[in-house]
């Protein structure tokens, strides 16, 4: 899960204040007001679809994505892959985990 943060207007305290933004991939998971500590999450029902259609459409553009970076700086592409590959089958895992732990 990637925690980023963002000036948003809260619905409880109806202020502009800094929130928590929580994703799993891409997609939103929840966010968290900072001064009064309102939380909005989505539904599992409703994540668990949407992260596979985002998943789906990763691994299709990833080809792609790894010509486009091999081509751009060669030395760095070769030597951060293998580390890249084995790091990828965690992650998937712990973004998916994160969605069906809700449940």
């Amino acid at each position: 899960m990637t925690i980023e943060h963002a000036d948003l207007e809260c619905e409880r305290c109806e202020l502009v204040t800094e929130h928590e933004l929580h994703y799993a991939g891409r997609l939103l998971e929840s966010t968290r007001c900072t001064r009064c500590g309102h939380h909005l999450t989505m539904t599992q029902r409703a994540l668990v679809p949407a992260y596979l259609h985002d998943l789906e459409q990763r691994v299709a553009s990833k080809p792609q994505r790894l010509y486009h970076r091999a081509l751009r700086d060669p030395r760095t592409f070769w030597t951060t892959l293998p580390g890249a590959v084995l790091r990828q089958p965690a992650k998937f895992a712990r973004e998916f985990w994160s969605l069906v732990r809700r449940g």
